[in-house]
């Protein structure tokens, strides 16, 4: 039985963490704000994609998006 209770719980971490990749707004890209690229550009190690942030100067909120 305890078995179970760890696969569950595990599941559970799992969903939530994709669920909490997936509506967090740095990776969708926000439309509000003044966002101007910075000189960070990483590669993402969940896609080995070049990934740059960009920063809003009047709020310091920050998104990534690909590099083209």
């Amino acid at each position: 039985m305890n078995v179970w209770v760890q696969l569950v719980f595990l599941v559970f971490v799992i969903v939530f963490a994709i669920i909490g990749f997936i509506w967090d707004r740095r990776y969708r890209g926000e439309k509000d704000g003044n966002f101007k690229p910075t000189n960070e550009v990483f590669k993402d190690p969940a896609t080995g994609k070049l990934t740059r942030v960009y920063e809003d100067p009047a709020t310091g909120q920050r998104q990534y998006k690909d590099e083209l």
